[in-house]
């Protein structure tokens, strides 16, 4: 195994343990061995922004590793990150829904959509989202149809 995709794989085991630092680390080497793989690209450029600060170099590393590999939603989950980082709510949000275009039913998508206070439209658009109608029916609705409209929250 290539020394770069060793230290990809280490960057995502630190990652999922939440030790950025050492992510960052193994990301940055990954990148330096390949500084084309879209991978690398990716989840080094997110921890570039969300870790180290450097909000522009995210942007530049995620938006490149989209343009090379768009198909992939973990790549618009790592550049929704970035926008979060930047406080850019609207960008996260459009970036993430892109996502979920490539992969309905990605779990961290979905949470960070919902963490970003993201809501479906009402059921009945021209009255308010607590109309005890719009209320009733979207819980009706999403529950004996809950692929109608995306993922069922749970």
């Amino acid at each position: 195994m290539p020394e770069g995709r060793e230290h990809f794989l280490a960057g995502k085991r630190y990652l999922k343990d939440e030790s950025m630092d050492k992510a960052l680390r193994a990301f940055d080497k990954a990148w330096k061995d390949d500084k084309e793989n879209a991978e690398y690209m990716s989840y080094y450029g997110m921890l570039k922004a969300v870790r180290g600060g450097e909000i522009g170099l995210g942007l530049e590393l995620c938006t490149r590793a989209i343009k090379k590999e768009f198909f992939r939603a973990e790549f618009y989950l790592n550049l929704g990150r970035v926008y979060m980082s930047a406080g850019n709510k609207n960008g996260a949000i459009k970036v993430f829904k892109k996502g979920l275009k490539y992969d309905p039913a990605n779990d961290e998508i979905n949470s960070c959509l919902i963490e970003l206070g993201f809501r479906n439209r009402p059921i009945i658009p021209g009255i308010g989202r607590s109309n005890p109608v719009n209320k009733f029916l979207g819980i009706l609705i999403r529950r004996t149809i809950p692929g109608i409209f995306g993922k069922k929250r749970s």
